[in-house]
């Protein structure tokens, strides 16, 4: 089976379909940990599974890594990434945010084949917003800008069958320089199309 390329027109008939099928909005989601000090500049999302060396739902949702289970299908209609917001915002944390989110490209392979090309940054989603640090002239960074729409939205859902691999790559230039470890989650956002239970 090979890779579909579906219409907005074709995504909305979906919820159209056989009795043995259901079909749900969903997020697949991936999270790795960029170290500080690190010299990593090549990340491979998806290519992990819950339960696998400790992995929890709160890392990926992904059962078999790199893969969909038999009878499965993902279209993909939005490729979000989500540097992890820590629980204090400080001008570290947000420098840190921004050297992870605002550099580097991704790519969406399935199989050997790219499906989406694109900087990092054009993906980043949700809000990034907040004062750090005293606002005044010598704080080196007082205000993180908010990003209120989500990008990555694809034309076109592209469909992930069963049994095939699939990835999502992020690679930098150069390892970012951080101050702490920071997590970069990346989400693919659609319709699961799976068997029906029973």
């Amino acid at each position: 089976m090979g890779v579909n390329i579906m219409t907005r027109q074709q995504v909305r008939e979906l919820s159209v379909v056989g009795q043995s099928l259901e079909v749900i909005d969903w997020v697949l989601y991936d999270t790795l940990t960029l170290s500080t000090g690190g010299t990593q500049v090549a990340f491979r999302f998806f290519q992990q599974a819950v339960g696998q060396a400790g992995i929890s739902l709160d890392k990926t949702n992904m059962e078999i890594p790199g893969q969909l289970p038999a009878g499965y299908k993902f279209v993909c209609q939005k490729i979000v990434a989500l540097p992890r917001i820590l629980p204090t915002l400080t001008a570290a944390s947000v420098k840190d945010m921004a050297s992870v989110s605002h550099k580097g490209h991704a790519q969406f392979f399935i199989g050997t084949r790219p499906y989406m090309q694109a900087p990092l940054v054009n993906l980043v989603g949700g809000a990034f917003v907040g004062f750090v640090g005293a606002f005044d002239a010598a704080t080196s960074l007082a205000y993180a800008a908010p990003r209120t729409v989500i990008n990555g939205e694809l034309e076109n859902g592209i469909t992930i069958p069963a049994n095939f691999s699939f990835s999502i790559a992020v690679d930098y230039d150069a390892a970012p320089t951080l101050a702490a470890n920071t997590d970069l989650t990346i989400q693919l956002v659609g319709k699961l199309i799976r068997p029906r239970q029973g």
